[in-house]
């Protein structure tokens, strides 16, 4: 019954949250940056709505891509240098948060491109970072690491640290209602692996499995519904508060192989582009497969919990076929990109219930995942 779990971000649930936006700023400063992604903030006006609502002098810069780049991340520190800004308000998916989270090192670090792939040292300091999520999938508003990709080598892993959690998580369910059908069901699945990885993490605790068993149980049931009603708010913040529960165990708990495995998937002649929710979609099988044996009586556990009645992990796999996430990609790749994908793999290994990961599996879930 001993455990640890730390969340420093002030959480505000709730439709119609963001409108509480001018008040949970008011200590932070008066120079605002409010990052946020090239087109949806702004087509569905949220990006106005936020401007609208904030007696402080305001900067925008909506530059972030979905997979964000470092020198995205670089000509942001640049403009915060410049206008000396306070606190930076993220407005969007993963990739903005996570940005935010990056450009919020802007007093310490000219370039966040040296510090992609570790753990930050106590002497960095942020600024403070309010996330606004739009997309209910990552969790990325709670937790203390930032996935970048570096522009000029293409490898992508995480700025972790306790200085990046975002100070204030406003997580408006209502903001998801014009998510994108393809959208919703990426960001979904991401859910749903952040919740079953920090179950079966060797990290985990039993406030992380309680957790994870909880928000397991809503997101087998009501994503599904939820891409069928879209406009339907209720169900649509179940799914978020799903999010919700699978940031809070990152953060805590961690996640396993196939995080590892999606993040190592960059190179400058990989042509191909999918989601990291596709990602961990194509590896998941080939992961399943291999981590069952050594995972067996707590899945036993979370079935008889769930009162799932199916063979080994066949329910995730029906899961992922009713969401539409489970096509494969109609590609096959070189072995020399494979060989850069495992030369890649960073971040802990450890986490994962195998006991030894190798590069030789490694490759051998690569290969199956694409060329199998």
């Amino acid at each position: 019954m001993n455990f640890e779990n730390f969340s420093p971000t002030k959480i505000i649930f709730g439709n119609g949250s963001i409108n509480k936006i001018n008040k949970l700023t008011q200590k932070y400063g008066k120079k605002c940056l409010i990052v946020t992604g090239k087109n949806s903030t702004q087509k569905y006006g949220y990006l106005d709505i936020i401007k609208k609502k904030l007696d402080k002098k305001i900067f925008v810069y909506n530059n972030i891509s979905p997979d964000v780049k470092s020198d995205e991340v670089n000509l942001a520190i640049e403009i915060c240098k410049n206008k000396k800004i306070d606190f930076i308000i993220a407005l969007g998916g993963g990739s903005t948060i996570d940005a935010s989270k990056s450009i919020s090192l802007y007093k310490s670090l000219n370039k966040i491109d040296n510090v992609i792939g570790t753990n930050l040292n106590s002497n960095i300091l942020s600024v403070p970072v309010i996330a606004i999520p739009t997309t209910a999938g990552t969790g990325s508003e709670v937790t203390k690491g930032a996935i970048i990709t570096n522009s000029k080598t293409y490898f992508k892993s995480g700025v972790r640290g306790n200085q990046i959690f975002p100070k204030v998580a406003i997580i408006d369910p209502s903001l998801t209602l014009t998510l994108p059908q393809n959208v919703a069901v990426e960001t979904g699945f991401d859910t749903f692996t952040h919740l079953f990885e920090s179950y079966l993490a060797n990290r985990s605790n039993i406030f992380t499995e309680t957790l994870s068993i909880h928000g397991i149980g809503i997101i087998l049931k009501e994503l599904p519904k939820s891409l069928k009603n879209p406009k339907d708010l209720d169900l649509r913040s179940k799914v978020m508060f799903c999010s919700l529960l699978g940031g809070l165990n990152v953060a805590n708990a961690s996640t396993c192989l196939p995080h590892r495995l999606q993040q190592a998937m960059t190179d400058k002649n990989f042509k191909y582009k999918f989601s990291h929710a596709k990602g961990l979609s194509l590896v998941y099988p080939s992961w399943l497969k291999r981590v069952y044996p050594h995972s067996k009586v707590k899945i036993i556990n979370l079935k008889r919990k769930l009162n799932i009645t199916c063979k080994k992990y066949d329910f995730i796999i029906e899961f992922m076929e009713k969401i539409k996430i489970k096509d494969r990609l109609k590609i096959k790749i070189e072995e020399k990109t494979i060989n850069n994908f495992t030369n890649n793999i960073s971040g802990n290994l450890e986490n994962d219930p195998m006991k030894k990961i190798s590069k030789k599996m490694i490759k051998e879930i690569y290969t199956e995942t694409f060329n199998g």
